[in-house]
């Protein structure tokens, strides 16, 4: 008789709020249970990561850790409770559980120093974690290479969208704003000199230490704590999103383009080492060089001079999102490879 692997799902949230990866594991025949820990998105800033998200996952971490022998398999949706998990099996000279990284983000620091001791702190993490998902193949490919991966353990997972229900369709809107939302890794300093350039109105959701020593233009409002719904809204009424980008190396901003694109709206994006695998340039989105205001300028002027071709490029963006970024589909990756290694 074909056993039934027992999964914990690791989150940075509270399980009473809902995840739908947890929904969709389970809907697709998945023993699984959900542990989390009380982290806003708010709150997000790179003091509180350090003080406040960390010791969290540090302790959610030990928790799922000293019961690792009720379950086969423990999926942490946040990396950092991985590569704690990976560290207390590499410690503690143990062989359970079997961990399963989703969603891995390594972005590298101009500290030389700190980036070698993070590598190798990685690196030791890495020994004793089963599957490593990344959400494109470059970035994959790259992360094998210097991490020294063997094939059995890297697994390629393009993003899915998490929206429990799709929103309607709203596309391009010929009289609405340009809106950019985002926390990390984001480049507001190169659009606030394109939003210099033209006469549009710009929308921005953010925090203000990541508009920090910046003059924003009079073209630009700029809305603090704006998260959630509230985001949402703001996205649905645009006329199309910006999300200018601060690395080209690793992941960024991939969950807001998303987002974005499954309400159909002509996404202007930097161009990186995921987007160029997300965005087909001119068909289902627009893809800019990195830190080139004129770029940004030039692609939005593209957009609202032809209204139809915006539209359409709306269109099919909201339709690869929902064909290639299922988060049933993806539930059901990850359940064949537990099953496999089961």
């Amino acid at each position: 008789m074909k056993k039934t692997p027992r999964v914990l799902l690791l989150v940075d949230w509270l399980p009473e709020q809902g995840s739908l990866l947890f929904d969709s594991l389970r809907k697709n025949g998945l023993d699984c249970e959900v542990m989390g820990i009380n982290f806003h998105q708010s709150k997000w800033t790179p003091v509180n990561k350090i003080l406040s998200h960390w010791p969290q996952s540090f302790w959610v971490s030990l928790k799922a850790f000293r019961r690792r022998h009720d379950y086969d398999y423990m999926i942490a949706w946040q990396q950092v409770m991985g590569m704690f998990l990976g560290l207390f099996k590499l410690f503690s000279f143990s062989s359970s559980p079997k961990i399963f990284i989703l969603v891995a983000t390594i972005v590298e620091r101009n500290n030389l120093l700190l980036e070698r001791l993070r590598r190798c702190f990685i690196a030791l993490s890495y020994k004793k974690i089963n599957h490593i998902g990344f959400i494109s193949n470059s970035y994959m490919r790259l992360m094998k290479e210097r991490f020294h991966l063997p094939c059995t353990k890297v697994v390629h997972l393009k993003l899915p969208i998490d929206f429990k229900e799709n929103p309607e369709f709203s596309g391009f809107k010929a009289g609405g704003y340009l809106y950019s939302v985002g926390l990390s890794y984001r480049d507001y300093r190169t659009l606030m000199k394109a939003a210099r350039k033209t006469l549009k109105p710009f929308v921005i959701a953010t925090l203000a230490p990541y508009l920090k020593d910046l003059v924003i233009p009079d073209n630009v409002t700029i809305y603090s704590n704006a998260f959630g719904q509230k985001a949402d809204e703001l996205m649905e009424h645009s006329a199309a999103v910006i999300l200018p980008l601060d690395r080209i190396t690793s992941p960024a901003g991939e969950t807001v383009l998303l987002r974005a694109m499954c309400y159909g709206k002509p996404v202007i994006i930097t161009q990186t080492i995921v987007t160029q695998e997300y965005i087909e340039h001119g068909k289902n989105g627009l893809l800019v060089p990195w830190k080139d205001p004129d770029a940004i300028v030039d692609a939005i002027n593209t957009i609202f001079s032809d209204p139809e071709k915006a539209e359409a490029m709306g269109r099919c963006a909201r339709q690869s999102v929902l064909e290639k970024h299922n988060m049933d589909d993806y539930a059901k990756k990850i359940i064949d490879i537990i099953e496999r290694n089961v």
